[in-house]
């Protein structure tokens, strides 16, 4: 047996109908009926209408919005729709009315009319249009106005509370009045007795509010405790459904008192437990969720921040959203408006600074800035201007490192600034001062994550830092060293997934570490590891894909996989695969989405499929206009389309440029060792 409670009634309505929501909402489930009413058919009416789902309201901390409304909806026996101009264009209450009428007659559905609804407005156009579909042709439903040269709102109470008891409306009307008799002198008869009574309360609610007072400054300690130091331990134990739960209860707990009654502490507290949701949304993939709840703590920070001006923490709280917001942006590839909101960020960075340039926090809140900055320019092939902008961060980072040296935050910081340099000199063709640059950073984090074994997300950031310094170690040739590095950072990477199998982020360390592991047995000649290991990364990605990005194709995780399926069939000496894997791969490319982050890595997928198909002229079209932005890998890639089209000089100077920085991949190795080119012609020779 379902033991879960119905609901008399499911409101729908529009964000913009609130106010008229709200109002209905307190309306109906204040509302108690005079005793003994019978029903239309005969039997006995309960006297309340409660309770009464309104979904906003009711999903505030839920994580499923979809799978909640469909529940509700299926437990309600009525549904209130609020018609308006903007309910009628909202999606949402649309499908809300299409998922009710399923299994539900029209009879079961209410129409109110909103105060934003036209004066002179049909009906049939402030209508859902699943619920206008529903209507038989020229049939139009009743509707409720609550508006006061209407029905009023003590009319349109009773009325929708006929529908719902299942009662007549006039025996309601008159039972109600009756009612309204009674109660007027039973007041008249109560007044005396209250003023007599009033002297002794007025001492006695002057004690309750001050024990209310005490009570609301202790409740609001706790949400801050939670928000703070609560989160702060709990974060590095890497469960993302714990962090979830403090956030969650938190906006329970402000979810029951009505907006226009938090003061700006409060209002500033719920915002603080919607950032902290939007994070862990983002983390679980979930980029529609986390966005959403970004957007609400904006809107809320912007507002506090407006109302005074001069305030440091408000001003901090609004920038932190305004970068979730881009980034948020920069993630689902809309980079003009990414680089807008990082501006913005920029500007509110700098005003903290002049509020007050001895405070560390701010004075990083800029070297963010700068780093964000930099990760546009690359994307825009502007790799020049990145490494320069990365640099001035990776300054700014260091200095507060050296000003707080026992700071973790502080150490993570000046690691990710150099990492950023790093990948920006391979992407400028220097692989040896990247590795140094990598080298060096991913030491300090090593060193850290060693100091404090139970920091989780600590511990995960080195491990994807090992990865990355053997990647540069193969780039490097130094085959032997890779696989022992990646290897152990693998074994890392499988406990912290097992801790916590819901970590994205986690994952998909754990896939690109896997997809090293093909490229190393690959180029060690052990190819039955090889296609192995590439079975299991394929078989890891689908895996990963859940939430928002559960069918996007990525440039980095697809194309690298599809890439590395091309080359495995050249090793094993099948040329009509290859071909076939090549064109397979160029139609993926094709039909997949750009996205924003990946154009320079989706050009050097298509310059190798068009390469291993035969079209080396294509390929060159591809590369040769970003070759200043191409990793060594892709600049490797040009050179053999060159060379394929017999324009020895260009795929000689690009090789001897990369041997001259230290690439020795043994793909690139391989390769020209048994090209035209092998020997004197090319400095420092491929043996």
């Amino acid at each position: 047996m379902n033991s879960r409670p119905r609901y008399r009634a499911f409101i729908s309505y529009s964000h913009q109908d609130r106010k008229a929501a709200d109002w209905l909402h307190r309306a109906l489930e204040a509302y108690r009926a005079p005793r003994r009413l019978a029903t239309i058919g005969g039997g006995e009416s309960t006297r309340r209408l409660t309770p009464i789902f309104r979904d906003r309201d009711e999903l505030s901390a839920s994580p499923d919005l979809g799978e909640v409304i469909r529940d509700a909806l299926d437990r309600s026996d009525a549904l209130i729709v609020l018609c308006s101009p903007a309910s009628a264009s909202s999606r949402w209450v649309d499908q809300e009315v299409s998922y009710f009428l399923r299994d539900h007659g029209l009879g079961q559905v209410l129409c109110v009319l909103t105060p934003a609804t036209p004066r002179n407005a049909l009906l049939a156009t402030v209508l859902p249009p699943a619920l206008r579909a529903a209507l038989p042709p020229g049939v139009e439903p009743l509707a409720v106005d609550p508006r006061r040269d209407a029905d009023g709102p003590r009319l349109a109470r009773l009325k929708i509370a006929a529908r719902l008891l299942d009662v007549s409306l006039d025996q309601l009307v008159q039972r109600d009045a009756r009612r309204g008799m009674r109660l007027m002198a039973g007041f008249s008869a109560a007044a005396l007795v209250v003023t007599l009574a009033m002297g002794a309360m007025t001492v006695a609610t002057l004690k309750s509010r001050q024990i209310a007072r005490d009570q609301r400054d202790e409740t609001e300690a706790l949400v801050a405790y939670m928000l703070g130091d609560l989160r702060e331990q709990l974060e590095p134990v890497g469960r993302l459904d714990v962090l979830d739960g403090v956030g969650s209860r938190v906006l329970a707990y402000y979810g029951k008192a009505r907006t226009d009654r938090l003061d700006d502490r409060a209002l500033a507290q719920r915002a603080k437990a919607q950032t902290l949701l939007g994070t862990i949304r983002e983390q679980r993939g979930d980029l529609a969720g986390a966005r959403a709840a970004f957007g609400q703590a904006a809107s809320t920070t912007h507002e506090l921040a407006a109302r005074a001006p001069n305030n440091g923490d408000r001003i901090f709280d609004e920038a932190q959203n305004v970068y979730w917001l881009a980034y948020m942006e920069w993630r689902q590839g809309n980079t003009a408006a990414a680089e807008r909101g990082f501006n913005r960020y920029g500007e509110l960075a700098q005003t903290l600074v002049k509020l007050d340039p001895a405070r560390a926090d701010w004075r990083l809140e800029v070297a963010y800035a700068k780093s964000n900055l930099g990760t546009l320019l690359m994307e825009q092939g502007r790799t020049d201007e990145a490494l320069a902008t990365f640099r001035a961060a990776s300054t700014a980072f260091e200095a507060e490192r050296a000003r707080a040296p026992d700071d973790q935050d502080r150490l993570v910081d000046a690691v990710d600034a150099h990492a950023w340099v790093a990948d920006s000199l391979v992407k400028l063709g220097r692989p040896r001062e990247a590795f140094a640059e990598r080298e060096g950073a991913a030491n300090l984090l090593a060193q850290a994550s060693a100091r404090t074994p139970a920091d989780k997300p600590l511990a995960a950031r080195n491990l994807a830092a090992q990865l990355a310094l053997a990647r540069l170690e193969l780039d490097l040739g130094r085959t032997a060293q890779a696989r022992v590095r990646s290897d152990r950072a693998m074994e890392g990477l499988r406990k912290l997934v097992a801790l916590d199998p819901t970590n994205t982020r986690w994952l998909e360390y754990l896939l690109i570490g896997q997809m090293d592991a093909i490229d190393l047995a690959a180029w060690s000649g052990q190819l039955p590891d090889a296609r192995a290991a590439h079975a299991e990364a394929a078989a890891m990605l689908a895996r990963l894909r859940t939430g928002d990005e559960a069918k996007a194709w990525r440039a980095d995780l697809d194309g690298r996989l599809d890439q590395q399926a091309i080359t495995l069939a050249r090793l094993a000496g099948d040329p009509a695969r290859t071909r076939n894997l090549a064109l397979a791969l160029l139609d993926h490319l094709r039909r997949a989405p750009v996205s924003h982050e990946a154009v320079v890595e989706r050009a050097v997928l298509y310059g190798t499929a068009h390469l291993a198909a035969g079209q080396p002229a294509e390929a060159v079209a591809t590369l040769s206009p970003r070759r200043g932005s191409l990793s060594p890998a892709g600049r490797d890639v040009l050179a053999r389309a060159y060379l394929a089209q017999g324009r020895r000089d260009l795929a000689d100077a690009i090789v001897r440029d990369l041997r001259k920085q230290g690439y020795a991949h043994p793909g690139f190795l391989a390769f020209w060792r048994e090209s035209p080119l092998a020997g004197a012609t090319v400095e420092g020779g491929f043996t």
